[in-house]
């Protein structure tokens, strides 16, 4: 067999001999925990093919990961790469030699096939559909996906065009648009993958399929049986002009609805589906690679790709990283009590359950928690319903949660976590109260959103081992989990903390102890300059429309109503007295709650009246939002408003890097875009404080301290030490980079 040594360089790909003329080509990229096509792998692949087209001995060719352990095939195309790529036409140009590249396996002269071994995205997607014939291993697991739509992009080595051919162009748009990962036994369902294997034969498999592939011309794919209404849908919508302006319209106006003005990739990923499908294949690639290449440029991409690799960074942490070593015991806890079965108590017990963790669920009451045992349920029936869930997975997540009205079942909890009303006092007596029924090791976890984990912690015996694990509302819907660390919290229990957010698939962002922790602090100045301009008479609604025209899913005034007002006031009222004038609340916000009991969404008005998942204005609140007397009403000013609340905000981010709330921005960045829906294309506040400039951020602050109405304005408006000294220097947030360990950090992950 070739030696590869000669026509390769970047040592990924090993080629074995499979028997009976059969090479097996293995994908192991070197220093990296998973494969990707770099250009490097590429160049190298393109080589490869070159030289195994020319040796008479190879009659067919399987390529499969080789990477041991790892469960991906290959991740995609190199993330860093595409990121670094800011001209239009060197992004065209690197996708049509992606095109070329793995077009040479639908080239090459005899059968090629891929076996998928492990996860499957992205540029892996395409290598595989350029090959003649596709078997995955019959795992669960695995995933396979096209998810270049969540960065910005769609794909553009070959498969806006190759999966369209190969299932339909409605099936194929379901996959591109969306980014969903789905099963190998569903990609074999819609005819993406030929051959189902049992994990521990795949490359067996794979070469009998080769063997079967060697007696037939080439191109032969084994049949698929498609039901009656497939043949016919394919046939009236798809194989003519006007099915295909029904798809299209179809396709733009989903897109429309899910903000699609902002994120440009999804109609240009339909243009290249539908226009491509018309034309020879060469024709289509051309139409993909120039569809495809001003949005890798474009600053929508640079935005979700900065996002994906902050998340991602978040997520593998802290498994032995430089940054923050693993301390003893690197599994997740297993058996975890939640106390309190409220909406956030029910809610975090019903997501243990999915994660399959033994819960135990304590309330003083038996109402509370026959409500949450139901409300679960009905979580779980509704994942059957839609399929993400078996019958026999629902019964097992009920069975995985048991109820208390007492600390019985307590004691072999390795975390219990605290969700009961938002009182330090309350707080403390439970922990009081439950911390002698618990294992010397267990970790006492608050679900507080403002209060201090310090002070709870002085309750304790153990204060090295409280700490604050902050969800966001809905649980199961919101990914970001707040992981605060007090005064006297040890590594190793903010580790655990962090390992077991993300066995629930959150982001854990950490925080020190502060007032307001991270997200709700950066909320403070934004809710509050949206409340002072309402008291200065500009529109409720039009503030609204701005936030949500700059990206937000919702407004200030909706937001509030969402997170209820008494929630924002007494959260308010906690910021005022952390950090005086700055954060001075609007006294509309209290007159609300206490005089006229609006409570928001939870008690069906607030801003808005809510009926029936609809809102409109509450005619109560729109008599207040009138300017003051004898000052005239403000004149529409959509940006200005936008820089008013924005700017504040990038303000009091400055601040939390200064003292150290956060580690970084790129942490900070995550923590906006999950925690309060900062628009993903953006970047984050960082990132978008950068693109913007920092400079302009600090003159606009000044103009604002001797213009802008409500309490104390100069302070309100005083530009962070931080962020002026980055403004002076012309530097930007991501200067900053990450934060060094402490010497607590080295010492605990020590032997």
């Amino acid at each position: 067999m070739l030696d590869l040594q000669t026509v390769t360089s970047s040592g990924a790909l090993r080629l074995l001999d499979g028997g009976e003329g059969i090479a097996v080509l293995e994908i192991d990229v070197p220093g990296r925990p998973v494969n990707v096509l770099s250009t490097a792998v590429l160049q190298d692949i393109e080589r490869t093919l070159a030289a195994i087209a020319k040796d008479s001995r190879v009659r067919a060719l399987v390529v499969t990961g080789g990477k041991a352990g790892s469960p991906t095939f290959i991740a995609g195309a190199d993330i860093d790469e595409i990121r670094s790529v800011a001209d239009v036409a060197e992004a065209t140009a690197k996708s049509r030699r992606g095109q070329e590249v793995l077009g040479g396996f639908s080239r090459f002269p005899r059968p090629t096939v891929a076996a998928i071994s492990g996860n499957c995205m992205g540029g892996g997607t395409e290598l595989a559909l350029a090959c003649d014939l596709r078997v995955a291993a019959d795992d669960d697991r695995i995933q396979i996906a096209l998810p270049e739509v969540l960065l910005g992009i769609f794909p553009g080595f070959g498969g806006s065009q190759r999966l369209p051919r190969l299932i339909g162009i409605r099936a194929a748009l379901d996959l591109i648009l969306t980014g969903k990962r789905i099963s190998p036994r569903k990609a074999a369902q819609i005819g993406l993958v030929d051959r189902l294997a049992p994990p521990g034969s795949l490359r067996e498999a794979a070469l009998a399929v080769a063997r079967e592939a060697l007696r037939h011309k080439k191109g032969w794919r084994p049949r698929r049986r498609r039901r009656l209404g497939q043949r016919l849908g394919t046939f009236l919508l798809e194989k003519n002009s006007l099915g295909l302006a029904l798809i299209r319209r179809t396709a733009l106006r989903q897109i429309t609805a899910q903000g699609g003005s902002h994120y440009p990739a999804p109609a240009r990923a339909v243009e290249a589906v539908i226009d491509g499908s018309r034309k020879r294949l060469d024709a289509a690639l051309e139409l993909e690679a120039n569809l495809v290449g001003p949005l890798v440029a474009g600053e929508v991409s640079k935005g979700l790709i900065h996002i994906f690799q902050e998340s991602e960074a978040l997520r593998r942490e802290p498994q032995g990283s430089a940054e923050r070593p693993a301390a003893k015991g690197d599994a997740a806890p297993r058996r975890i009590g939640v106390l309190g079965a409220g909406v956030m108590g029910g809610g975090i017990a019903a997501l243990l359950a999915r994660r399959g963790i033994r819960t135990r669920l304590k309330d003083l009451k038996t109402d509370p928690l026959t409500a949450a045992l139901r409300t679960a349920a009905k979580s779980f029936d509704e994942l059957v319903r839609r399929r993400r869930m078996t019958p026999s997975e629902r019964e097992n997540c009920l069975a995985s949660i048991s109820a208390t009205t007492d600390n019985t079942g307590l004691g072999g909890a390795e975390m219990v976590i605290e969700a009961v009303v938002e009182n330090l006092d309350v707080k403390r007596q439970v922990l009081r109260e439950v911390e002698p029924h618990l294992g010397e090791d267990a970790i006492f976890a608050s679900n507080t959103s403002a209060l201090s984990i310090t002070a709870l912690a002085e309750a304790s015996a153990r204060p090295e081992r409280v700490v604050g694990l902050h969800f966001f509302n809905p649980v199961h819907r919101m990914p970001l989990v707040e992981v605060v660390r007090g005064a006297r919290t040890s590594e190793e229990t903010m580790q655990t903390a962090e390992r077991i957010a993300r066995e629930l698939g959150k982001y854990p962002v950490r925080v020190k102890d502060g007032p307001g922790f991270l997200v709700n602090r950066l909320l403070m100045p934004y809710l509050n300059e949206a409340a002072h301009l309402f008291d200065e008479g500009c529109s409720m609604e039009a503030l609204d429309r701005a936030a949500r025209g700059f990206g937000f899913p919702m407004g200030p005034f909706e937001l509030l109503d969402e997170v209820g007002l008494d929630v924002a006031s007494k959260v308010s009222h906690i910021l005022h007295a952390a950090f005086g004038e700055r954060a001075a609340p609007s006294s509309f916000l209290d007159r609300m709650v206490g005089e006229m009991k609006l409570l928001g969404k939870k008690g069906g008005a607030g801003f808005y009246r809510h009926r029936k998942g609809k809102k409109r204005p509450n005619p109560a609140i729109l008599r207040w939002n009138r300017p003051p007397a004898g000052a005239g009403a403000a004149a529409p000013d959509p940006l200005g408003w936008l820089r008013r609340m924005l700017f504040p905000m990038a303000n009091e981010a400055a601040r939390c890097l200064e003292e150290g709330i956060v580690a970084s921005p790129g942490e900070l960045d995550v923590a906006t875009v999950f925690g309060i829906a900062f628009p993903p294309f953006r970047g984050g506040l960082c990132a978008y404080a950068d693109w913007l400039g920092l400079g302009e951020i600090v003159q606009a602050l000044k103009g604002f301290a001797g213009s802008a109405g409500g309490p104390s304005p100069k302070e309100r408006f005083r530009p962070a030490s931080l962020l002026e000294r980055l403004a002076a220097e012309k530097k930007g947030f991501a200067s900053l980079g990450r934060r060094q360990r402490t010497p607590e950090e080295v010492a605990a992950a020590s032997p």
